[in-house]
């Protein structure tokens, strides 16, 4: 039982790590997925903006300047310059969108990034730079990538912006060609150059993941609460696996005094007979000697006899002691020898039924293990196979014990023709107090301690099957290193 609470311990703290990371990833994706939805929301507007000063403000202007009715050399940022007019009116944005919600767009930073800008403000760096040499030399339409900026985990989502056409070149090719009131404003330096079809800029946005921590602090309070739930759950079930646990403390107690009396019992079946040859030896020697017939070779040798039996008798209690006395550790058994000796323990209640136990075990098969567990598990078994002899009247009386031995294990194979288990009651038989015997002759705690002691002690697993009148039980033990 132990065993099994640690091993819901461990699958406890494997699923808490499992949610742990997997609401950690699921967090960081949703978030991610809001700083791309706003990216494009900012990139669309900027691109609109864009478009409408291109297409709409500029020919306007420009149709202007031609009638006559502004100057050629005339030049305001806040009327023809998309990139001025975009960045203002994104911070005129944001700043009314910190003011009314505590938002993440507040922490967008949009950059109109060029290796050649007319305002030194809009100079890409180094990786902006590579961006755009990107677009300049493939077909490629966007690029997003996770990156460092500004000390946070950010989303960097960047397009290009429409490349040069002939009206881009008045203002961006030729320094003389550009209005004076731009040169004035940004000098001769920069901005100028461009070449027609050439993607001079990108509209790049950088998005932290994690603004101010707030994904993080939302990941552990519900990765708290989630501790919390799982706790809760696990202590919950150690409570109830404490309790059955004691309950079958319990049952183990019950079983072992249930043995205790049926080897009680047995003990008295195999003292019976030596018990009555020494009384019978020692009345003799009385009557010898009231008849003044005593002989002294006589009497040795039924004093010597008498001696033997005592000696039996001893190494019957020992045997039995042995039985009840608790493994502490393990040890190498021969196996064909354990059941040998474990048979030999009821070996009087077996030939008093008319039962043969066939050890077919091969003698090489060695292994470490809980000797005493083994011997009660293999005694529970054989008592169980002899009581089914004794209610059915076959004629043939024989328990065959085989062995198999793999690599990590040995299954030790108890088989009767005692009539066999009908199919209705198998799956019970291993159940605490179910029993087909009458109260007299079974407590319903053997098969059901042997499969705990089996699966609990020894690591190991207790099956039957039954096939017309045989069973087989198969106890199958982990070998210990």
């Amino acid at each position: 039982m132990l065993s099994t609470l640690n091993k819901i311990k461990v699958i406890f703290i494997f699923i808490y790590l499992f949610t742990s990371v997997t609401l950690y990833f699921i967090l960081e994706h949703y978030n991610y997925e809001t700083a791309q939805k706003l990216i494009r929301e900012n990139l669309l507007m900027a691109e609109s903006i864009q478009k409408y000063v291109s297409q709409s403000q500029k020919t306007a202007i420009y149709k202007l300047i031609e009638e006559g009715k502004l100057s050629k050399e005339y030049f305001n940022p806040s009327l023809m310059s998309s990139t001025y007019i975009v960045s203002h009116i994104q911070n005129n944005f944001k700043n009314l969108k910190i003011n009314k919600e505590d938002s993440l767009y507040g922490k967008l930073d949009f950059k109109f990034a060029s290796d050649n800008p007319t305002n030194p403000i809009n100079k890409a760096n180094v990786f902006e730079s590579k961006i755009l040499k990107m677009f300049n030399t493939s077909t490629l339409k966007s690029y997003t990538e996770i990156v460092e900026h500004k000390g946070e985990k950010s989303v960097f989502y960047a397009y290009p912006v429409e490349p040069n056409t002939p009206k881009c070149l008045q203002c961006h090719g030729k320094v003389e060609d550009a209005p004076k009131d731009m040169l004035t404003r940004y000098g001769t330096k920069n901005g100028f150059h461009e070449k027609l079809g050439e993607v001079h800029a990108i509209n790049a946005v950088y998005a932290p993941v994690d603004s101010g921590g707030s994904m993080f602090q939302f990941y552990m309070v519900l990765n708290i609460f989630s501790l919390f739930v799982y706790l809760v759950i696990y202590f919950t079930l150690r409570f109830f696996f404490l309790e059955l646990m004691k309950k079958d403390e319990l049952l183990a107690k019950q079983s072992r005094f249930a043995a205790l009396g049926e080897m009680i019992s047995m003990i008295a079946h195999q003292w019976r007979q030596p018990l009555t040859g020494m009384s019978m030896s020692i009345n003799n020697l009385l009557l010898d000697y009231e008849l003044g017939d005593s002989d002294d070779k006589r009497s040795k040798e039924t004093l010597e006899l008498v001696d033997k039996q005592i000696a039996y008798l001893s190494t019957t209690i020992d045997d039995f002691k042995n039985f009840f006395k608790p493994d502490i550790k393990s040890d190498k058994v021969n196996l064909r020898d354990l059941v040998t000796d474990s048979c030999m323990i009821i070996n009087s209640s077996l030939k008093s039924a008319g039962i043969v136990v066939v050890n077919e075990i091969n003698e090489n098969i060695s292994f470490t293990t809980k000797k005493n567990d083994v011997i009660q598990i293999i005694l529970n078994l054989v008592k169980n196979s002899m009581d089914a002899y004794k209610e059915n009247n076959s004629e043939k009386r024989e328990i065959v014990i085989t062995a198999q031995e793999k690599s990590k294990t040995v299954s030790i194979i108890i088989k009767d023709s005692a009539g066999g288990i009908p199919a209705d009651i198998i799956e019970k038989i291993f159940d605490p107090y179910f029993s087909t015997k009458d109260k007299k002759n079974g407590t319903g705690l053997g098969l059901y301690m042997s499969k705990m002691i089996v699966e609990d002690h020894l690591s190991g697993e207790l099956s039957v099957k039954t096939e017309g009148t045989s069973t087989t039980f198969i106890i199958k033990l982990t070998k210990e290193k």
